[in-house]
């Protein structure tokens, strides 16, 4: 594994377990099974994710888990934001106070899943680059 996907790598992992243990403080399993699976789907992207990107070969199905949990999160988040702005739970409105209403909903963990997605494209991108190196 060359030192830029490794870099890749770790950086993937880290965002991965932070994004785990964000979510296991907001979303307690104990709260519900809504709740647990929204953590396995986490705990599959620390472990799974993570394993099928160091190699080659799997790398292509880790950009596919990946890349799916990402759009899925980001369009659960984005639902969620957007309902409860119009049930009333989030108490900014967008036409008072714009930035104070982004601020409010989700739209900071869809930016970090942004992200998450983006790391493990370059990581792909990097290990079909290695794959063409070597011989």
């Amino acid at each position: 594994m060359s030192a830029q996907r490794r870099l890749l790598w770790f950086a993937l992992l880290g965002l991965a377990i932070g994004a785990a243990m964000l979510h296991l403080r907001i979303h307690p399993p104990s709260k519900g099974p809504v709740y647990v699976v929204a953590n396995l789907l986490c705990g599959l992207d620390v472990i799974l994710v993570s394993l099928l990107f160091l190699s080659r070969g799997t790398a292509v199905w880790g950009l596919l888990l990946n890349s799916f949990m990402a759009f899925l999160g980001m369009i659960l988040m984005a639902d969620f934001a957007l309902t409860a702005t119009a049930a009333g739970v989030v108490k900014v409105r967008p036409g008072q106070d714009l930035s104070g209403w982004l601020l409010q909903t989700t739209l900071p963990d869809i930016t970090i899943l942004f992200g998450d997605f983006m790391v493990g494209l370059a990581l792909y991108k990097a290990a079909m680059a290695d794959a063409q190196r070597v011989p």
